[in-house]
């Protein structure tokens, strides 16, 4: 398992590099998108993305690379977005 900082390379506003839910919801408007908006694509997008590992698993990626990648997927920001 990775034990680092979820760090954005591209960075959702203009001062502010890690990855947060509250962050997504806070910069919607930058990007015009209204609060009932922004709710929906982000739950829509933790809906995909908590399937990760039967992907992964399909497409053949090792069972070393799958925990490795754990930490980027499965994490309290997934639960957040998912209770949207």
């Amino acid at each position: 398992m990775d034990v680092k900082a979820r760090v954005l390379t591209t960075n959702i506003d203009l001062d502010e590099g890690t990855c947060s839910v509250e962050l997504l919801q806070d910069t919607a408007g930058y990007f015009g998108l209204g609060d009932r908006q922004a709710h929906t694509i982000i739950r829509e997008l933790a809906e995909v993305t908590r399937t990760w590992q039967a992907v992964a698993t399909e497409v053949m990626a090792r069972r070393t690379e799958i925990t490795r990648m754990a930490s980027a997927f499965e994490h309290e920001d997934l639960d957040a977005a998912l209770k949207l």
